[in-house]
């Protein structure tokens, strides 16, 4: 109890210390309280929900608006390429009458963004032949939110829409692959964990294993006061200081990275000030990471269209294409105020990183389903739906993918004995010069479409070949089990 109360009062202090002084190198390095969006700028952001929101115009070539109702009626928007667009009826069967299944990727992206997070993968031409589905999250872009986003909601939710996933567009013989990012990762890691039977192959970029983060993490905290309790009682041993510091140094680290973490978590009213505050300074500085970063901490300026983009891409539909009909749910235009992030933070604050996730039994009885048929899209490596073994363990074949740069994590936390929580066909790849925002960089959207390419093509020679020639220098395997 003593313990926990001590957690919570450092928990509040540091965020609380860490809000003050982002509120003042905003202020005073930014001007961040007297900015206010141009004529200019408003113009092109609305230009943007237009090319990517209307749901008559298509978002991306080939890309169709499509809505998925859960069984709670939440409505969840994504877009798909889909059989008919690439020359094939709901059958499989091309113009010529030969059967030609066609594999799923069902691709899931972070805090702040939503399917246009995709945007370059999607429009790759190795993927041309295949059924690609971006889904936003509940609550983001264009789909309705949930009443809680702990881990039973979400992880009820999207497990739910990619079943029917699997049921509209899953055809005998083909594979399903899941492609995830950020809390989009998170989702995925816990998913393949928890409910592996849904996907083939799990492609996570760009986030800690929760279970495998918690348990190293624990492990070097245990080290650490064991070596102090020694020092206490042999205190001539100063070296013992040393070494506890230097084994807690990754989990200091990554305390430093999550800040904003412990923002998002103070009690309200704080906690929404960060998210919205001087003209959305926090998600502007978010914008600029991903779509400006050319070095470690150097970005450039982002073009008033690309700048439009990245806004409308986080903020969602506005008022014009809420009003379409046939469209979007109602209930999202009580986002327009604050573009969506005052339930987009909340993400982080209500249990999904490591929350217990007690399914329904709709659920276990579809996972039980594809588990006995047999069938492709359920190559898990466990002995079955309740298989046990080590806590967050992934139990199907996963290839996470981790910027070297990446800004968000401690790369000692993220990666140490990460290999314990594979399973086996499972890689690590470290992508060296990149960031947090891959799908959004040149050489992770690359490398990404690579892996994607390789898991829908029948996963065919070894991955790490596909990385040889002009990959050798940027591609690290770290793990391969």
């Amino acid at each position: 109890m003593l313990a926990q109360l001590a957690w919570k009062g450092f928990a509040f202090v540091y965020a609380a210390a860490n809000l003050l002084a982002v509120l003042v190198l905003a202020g005073l390095r930014d001007g961040a309280f007297f900015k206010r969006p141009s004529k200019e700028a408003a113009r092109e952001v609305q230009t943007a929900q237009k090319q990517y929101w209307s749901v008559g115009l298509n978002p991306l070539p080939g890309f169709s608006h499509r809505f998925f109702t859960l069984r709670n009626g939440v409505k969840l928007h994504y877009v798909v390429k889909t059989d008919s667009l690439l020359g094939k009826d709901s059958s499989g069967l091309s113009q010529d009458g030969t059967v030609n299944p066609q594999n799923v990727a069902v691709f899931i992206h972070g805090f702040p963004d939503s399917y246009l997070l995709w945007k370059k993968v999607l429009g790759a031409p190795s993927l041309d032949a295949q059924i690609l589905i971006a889904v936003d999250l509940p609550g983001y872009g264009g789909s309705e939110g949930i009443k809680t986003y702990n881990a039973n909601e979400v992880l009820e939710a999207m497990t739910e829409f990619i079943l029917g996933m699997r049921e509209k567009y899953l055809k005998e013989e083909a594979k399903m692959v899941l492609v995830t990012h950020d809390w989009g990762a998170v989702i995925g890691a816990r998913l393949a964990a928890e409910a592996s039977q849904l996907a083939d192959r799990w492609v996570i970029a760009s986030v800690l294993i929760p279970e495998h983060a918690y348990s190293h993490a624990t492990a070097k905290a245990a080290s650490a006061k064991q070596m102090l309790r020694t020092y206490v009682r042999e205190p001539v041993r100063v070296s013992l200081l040393k070494n506890a510091y230097n084994t807690m140094k990754p989990v200091l680290s990554q305390f430093r990275r999550s800040f904003y973490v412990f923002i998002f978590s103070l009690p309200y009213p704080l906690a929404p000030i960060f998210p919205t505050f001087g003209n959305y300074w926090f998600l502007r500085l978010l914008h600029k990471a991903g779509h400006g970063r050319v070095a470690p901490n150097k970005y450039r300026k982002l073009t008033s269209k690309e700048a439009g983009d990245a806004m409308a891409s986080s903020a969602g539909p506005g008022l014009a294409q809420l009003d379409e009909p046939n469209g979007y749910a109602a209930s999202l235009k009580n986002r327009l105020p604050n573009n969506g992030m005052l339930e987009k933070f909340r993400i982080y604050r209500e249990g999904l990183f490591r929350g217990p996730w007690e399914k329904s039994i709709e659920t276990v009885v579809a996972l039980s389903e594809i588990q006995s048929s047999g069938k492709r899209g359920s190559r898990s490596s466990g002995a079955g739906l309740f298989d046990i073994g080590p806590p967050g363990a992934l139990k199907a074949p996963a290839t996470i993918v981790y910027g070297a740069d990446d800004p968000a994590f401690e790369s000692r936390l993220a990666l140490g004995g990460v290999g314990d929580y594979l399973a086996k066909d499972s890689q690590v790849l470290v992508l060296e010069d990149s960031g947090h925002w891959l799908p959004l960089e040149e050489l992770g959207s690359s490398a990404i479409e690579e892996v994607v390419a390789w898991a829908m093509g029948g996963e065919e020679g070894a991955l790490k070949e596909r990385f040889a020639g002009k990959w050798k220098e940027k591609v690290r395997f770290h793990v391969q089990v």
